[in-house]
């Protein structure tokens, strides 16, 4: 497996409007993207700070608290060369309509993010 960049990095919120608001209005970040009420994205060059509102505290992809999305060029083969290497899978490979991501444990239990865009771009 080949990390190719940083893609994000993730933070769990509990209001999403509240976040947008300190982000965007305090900061002065610039919302790249919004998906409705769970998912917004800010350019923090040269990567992306991602804002997520989990549907419940037991949500795998965000225990643990903030998250980093690592670029890899196949997320299902890097899967299954870290499951052959022992590695705990907390989300087996998913799709959405911009990417693929899975998440993997690391020794203490932190989210790794494996992400593979699409449109093959990094960052």
């Amino acid at each position: 497996m080949e990390v190719r960049g940083v893609d994000f990095v993730m933070y769990p919120v509990s209001d999403l409007d509240r976040s947008i608001g300190f982000y965007r209005d305090t900061l002065g970040m610039n919302l790249e993207f919004r998906h409705g009420d769970m998912w917004v994205e800010f350019t923090a060059t040269p990567t992306t700070l991602a804002l997520y509102k989990p549907e419940s505290p037991e949500d795998a992809s965000t225990s643990g608290g903030a998250a980093i999305a690592l670029a890899v060029g196949d997320v299902h083969s890097a899967i299954a060369e870290l499951e052959d290497k022992g590695i705990l899978v907390a989300i087996k490979p998913f799709e959405s309509p911009v990417c693929y991501f899975a998440v993997v444990k690391d020794p203490d239990g932190n989210s790794v993010i494996l992400h593979q865009r699409k449109d093959g771009t990094v960052g």
